[in-house]
């Protein structure tokens, strides 16, 4: 049974890693696309791959990080399809490093792409959510609640707690309007970015070491997988979840166990 048939969903880095898993599990669902990203080549091999699924895909490409590309993108979108059933602001940046070592510069810029830009996408996008009664679903991290000794988070994990507040506060404002806001937490999931950036740098013996902390940190003994994320958010889009509004669904293997233990 397809739950999304007719909808039209609004990716923002819906061209890789989560965001992909996210429009491929809500193309399966029989959702149209519009997909946001600064990569066209991605954005393209993307749209080629999630045709398959019999629905229209399209996409912009644009750097949601730069000043106004906010409000050009919402245009962009309203040019592009009539109705917006669901916005899923997934793209987002992060950077761990001490207080000390944190410049004002790139506290700013998580807090434009993480915060500001998922606040002013449902901005501009409202009416069209309101008129199809759609529902907002913001990808946020569990590092707004996990601390980890060796891994300073204070800026990441301020940007990710705002969010997270955000989709309480919005939740609350927009449910008499019939839109429902959700948000998504997950743990470490092994997309391209995390296989390139995080464990590609590694030795043999630190690869080994980061898959034993995985086994120790979570419930579940390993990191998450794309789509695991991906079929929660197709869940809180769908018809399924017409009475879930205001959460943050954690779908990270459980409970990390230790202060140092997250890989």
């Amino acid at each position: 049974m397809s739950h999304l048939d007719g909808t039209t969903a609004v990716i923002t880095g819906g061209s890789e890693g989560l965001g992909y898993a996210i429009a491929d599990a809500f193309a399966a669902e029989g959702s149209d696309l519009v997909l946001l990203d600064p990569d066209q080549d991605k954005l393209d091999r993307a749209r080629d791959a999630l045709a398959g699924h019999g629905t229209t895909v399209r996409t912009i490409s644009v750097n949601l990080a730069d000043p106004g590309a906010v409000t050009t993108a919402a245009h962009e979108v309203l040019a592009l399809t009539e109705r917006v059933d669901t916005l899923v602001n997934n793209a987002g940046t992060a950077h761990f490093s001490p207080l000390a070592q944190t410049s004002a510069d790139t506290f700013d810029a998580m807090l434009h792409l993480n915060v500001r830009v998922p606040f002013l996408l449902a901005q501009a996008l409202l009416p069209a959510l309101v008129e199809g009664h759609g529902s907002i679903i913001n990808i946020t991290s569990y590092w707004a609640h996990t601390m980890v000794a060796d891994r300073p988070s204070a800026a990441y994990s301020a940007t990710r707690g705002a969010i997270n507040a955000m989709t309480r506060a919005l939740a609350n404002e927009l449910g008499p309007s019939g839109v429902r806001v959700n948000g998504i937490a997950p743990g470490a999931v092994r997309t391209p970015a995390y296989e390139r950036d995080h464990l590609g740098p590694m030795s043999a013996e630190e690869r080994d070491g980061h898959d034993r902390r995985a086994r120790e940190a979570y419930p579940l003994g390993r990191i998450g997988e794309p789509r695991e994320v991906a079929a929660a958010a197709a869940f809180l889009a769908s018809p399924r979840a017409g009475w879930t509004t205001g959460t943050t669904e954690e779908v990270a293997g459980g409970p990390p166990g230790g202060p140092r233990s997250v890989p």
